[in-house]
């Protein structure tokens, strides 16, 4: 339902229809209904204005005392300091929000619809990472970032903004500057109506209808924004035009933009001009232009220009307020103020006090005593003039008298600012165990639940907005063109970019919260079950506590953002290993290897070879030499590869193959054997039947053949189960030590701080 049903707007239509029943137009019905309603909502908006300016020079450091007071009252030499608590807390709250964004490798996430799923994923990645470029190479995004956040983090609301349907920069504003009706339930398709307030110099005017023709078709009255251009003209720097005709008409004034507007325009005063965004019936948002000061007529008028409300504006809340309206929400700013005034005043009253009990208090006998007053220095001694006496005086502990109030104040603060707090439990212990370090730094840099929630769903809307206008952008534009041509050359045609659905574009969530601290913790916990995540997650993981650490730029030096591995040469000399181990030929183990590349080259081959022994493919007696010698390296190389963390999926899969390697050795040994035993049963037989045998076997030999080849596989095994236990013992002796180290940190710390 229309929040204006029950709101009191001069010249805003209620209805959907005119007295003759037709379908209105639009529900503003002239340039006189627009002023009025302008000025009733400038005049519902007073109060809340002056409780903003308050609050705005809180913030910038204004005194807690009116020095035009003190001075009137003869107190001209009281301390009057702003002690810049309120600003301090408020870059704390920023810092949160910053990180953010700041935290991420990409700001959103897009859907594509064309292709097949194993491209649409790597596709859909480009595309976010290239319009994340793209948003901050845009040199006004971080300043506009930190003006939408301060904005709504002070006053409770922050507004964003664009200026036409295709223009995919916004803007961010206040109330301060945008009016709505006073009880607008909190959201975008409630408020049935936006003022906003602009300032434009008059070659900004200009450069709108300089095309009068396609200025016209758009939307611009151009005979409304000559006038308004006219009445404003003040002086062009030369009162003459060449030929000698003051600029009283349009034409000259026009002459003078086209041949030097900026001059022109610098040279006069800005024109105030209000914008109104009007919610119609259908739901569509119309947009209007006039002058604040005296309009005849609209300057631009164009209904139903934004499908929707989100596609004009989008409101960023700082929590839900008393009643769930907008005016009803109260930032930062609101809920400290009384506390930093009072805290203010009473650190000025205790230097006050403090100066006051450090001085000397005279008391001349006269007036003419006052007036000779002066003081004679001898080296160590100081004369006082004659008749003048030391007054005893009894000064209040002013310790025992505003420091507790000052301290209660404080601690009231802390909590009434736990959107982002600033504070950490009350310790009675240093002796904290891992999980109480980890709720300190929770308690300690926290955003809180429906804070951040409300955010990302402002800044998702926001950043779905942006994407759609970048993806069905018809206008020419040098950061469009070239946001496509970098897909181009990834791979991405422009096709897939124009099929992306993007009423699924979400906002990216920081690991986190906006807490560095917290992200630290949130990727402890995760590297801890790593373990189960597969090759993408854990590579992803892995780069996500390395841009932690080093940010995203640095990142790519150590664990690129591509799942696609890096060739070293290590590889090439694992290849040439394989060919040497099929030949049955024994291949040393370096120690400075890359063991986890030659364990992921030397593991298919192996299993390969295992296969053909199983299904027959292959000759037992010439693949046991083949097959010893893999298991001889590969035991060796997983010796070096155990002590490595990173190492320990491969480490595991290596092992299991090991063994099937073990058991297929045992099964070929025990069929050559088998083999052997039916020749020498053959050969006896021909024996006694008077022939002789074509080969003689010695019995002995191949026992002692068979021991030794027992013997080489035992060591080999004992010596790799040594070496994993070794491992895994310098890998928990080494998390021990580490968390003994941050007990030993944060107990310095805390001693530090008392």
């Amino acid at each position: 339902m229309s929040s204006a049903k029950h709101l009191d707007i001069d010249g805003l239509a209620l209805d959907a229809l005119d007295e003759k029943g037709k379908p209105v137009e639009t529900r503003l019905k002239d340039v006189a209904s627009a002023l009025s309603i302008f000025a009733s909502l400038r005049r519902g908006d007073e109060k809340s204005a002056v409780t903003r300016a308050r609050i705005d020079a809180m913030f910038d450091g204004a005194s807690p005392y009116d020095n035009a007071k003190l001075q009137a009252s003869g107190q001209n030499l009281k301390t009057n300091l702003n002690f810049g608590d309120a600003q301090r807390l408020l870059d704390i709250s920023l810092s949160s929000y910053v990180d953010l964004y700041s935290s991420l490798e990409k700001l959103v996430e897009v859907k594509g619809t064309v292709g097949e799923k194993s491209q649409i994923f790597d596709q859909e990645d480009i595309v976010a990472e290239e319009i994340t470029a793209m948003l901050r190479s845009w040199p006004e995004f971080h300043s506009s970032y930190l003006r939408l956040c301060t904005t709504f983090i002070k006053h409770g609301v922050g507004v964003a903004y664009f200026d036409s349907p295709d223009e995919w920069r916004f803007r961010v504003g206040s109330f301060a500057d945008i009016l709505i009706p006073r009880q607008s339930v909190a959201s975008e398709n409630c408020v049935d109506v936006a003022v906003i307030r602009r300032d434009y110099l008059l070659h900004e005017l200009f450069s709108f209808i300089r095309n009068e023709g396609p200025a016209t078709k758009v939307g611009w009255l151009p005979d409304e924004v000559k006038r308004v251009i006219t009445k404003n003209v003040k002086t062009t720097g030369r009162r003459y035009s060449e030929g000698g005709s003051l600029y009283t008409d349009w034409e000259a004034i026009q002459q003078e933009l086209k041949n030097n507007d900026l001059y022109t325009g610098l040279q006069n005063p800005t024109v105030a001009v209000l914008h109104f965004l009007v919610r119609e019936m259908d739901g569509s948002v119309s947009h209007f232009i006039c002058a604040e000061d005296s309009p005849k007529d609209f300057m631009y008028k164009k209904i139903s220009r934004y499908p929707s409300p989100e596609q004009a504006y989008v409101m960023f809340t700082y929590g839900v307020g008393s009643n769930g309206t907008y005016h009803s929400i109260r930032g930062l700013g609101q809920r400290i103020f009384n506390h930093i005034q009072t805290s203010n005043r009473l650190r000025c009253q205790m230097i006050d006090g403090a100066m006051l009990s450090s001085a000397v208090m005279l008391q001349p006998e006269s007036q003419r005593a006052l007036d000779e007053l002066q003081f004679t220095y001898y080296g160590a001694y100081a004369i006082v003039s004659p008749n003048v006496k030391i007054v005893e005086k009894a000064i209040p502990n002013l310790s025992q008298a505003v420091m507790p109030a000052l301290q209660d104040l404080t601690n009231q603060l802390q909590l009434n600012t736990d959107t982002v707090s600033t504070y950490g439990p009350n310790q009675s212990s240093p002796y904290r165990n891992q999980m109480q370090i980890s709720s300190d730094m929770d308690v300690a840099t926290r955003l809180s639940g429906a804070s951040l929630n409300l955010f990302y769903s402002s800044w998702t809307r926001l950043m779905r907005e942006v994407v759609r206008r970048i993806v069905e952008n018809k206008r020419p534009d040098n950061a469009i063109k070239e946001f496509y041509r970098r897909c181009e050359l990834r791979g991405v045609p422009a096709e897939f970019i124009k099929s992306l659905d993007v009423s699924k574009t979400i906002a990216v969530r920081s690991i986190g919260g906006g807490s560095q601290a917290n992200r630290v913790v949130a990727l402890r916990e995760l590297q801890a079950m790593s373990g189960t995540f597969d090759e993408v997650g854990r590579r992803n993981l892995t780069r996500d506590i390395v841009s932690t650490r080093v940010g995203h730029d640095l990142a790519n030096r150590y664990v690129p953002a591509t799942i696609e591995d890096r060739p070293t040469i290590d590889l090439k000399i694992a290849f040439f290993e394989n060919q040497q181990l099929s030949m049955g030929q024994p291949v040393p183990v370096v120690g400075n290897e890359m063991h986890g590349m030659h364990l992921q080259t030397h593991l298919p081959l192996l299993n390969q070879i295992i296969e053909q022994i199983n299904t027959g493919a292959a000759d037992p007696q010439q693949a046991l030499p083949i097959l010893q010698a893999f298991y001889q390296h590969i035991g060796e190389t997983l010796q070096f590869a155990a002590g490595d963390p990173s190492l320990a999926s491969i480490v595991g899969q290596a092992k299991q193959v090991m063994q099937y390697a073990e058991e297929a050795i045992n099964n070929t040994n025990k069929s050559l054997q088998k083999l052997q035993r039916e020749q020498m049963a053959a050969q006896e037989g021909a024996a006694a039947e008077g022939q002789m045998p074509q080969q003689q076997l010695n019995p002995v030999d191949l026992k002692m053949q068979e021991h030794q080849m027992k013997l080489d596989m035992a060591k080999q095994k004992a010596e790799l189960d040594m070496q994993l236990r070794k491992a895994k013992f310098d890998q928990e002796q080494s998390m021990r030590d580490a968390k003994e180290a941050l007990k030993f940190r944060e107990m310095a710390n805390q001693q530090s701080s008392e």
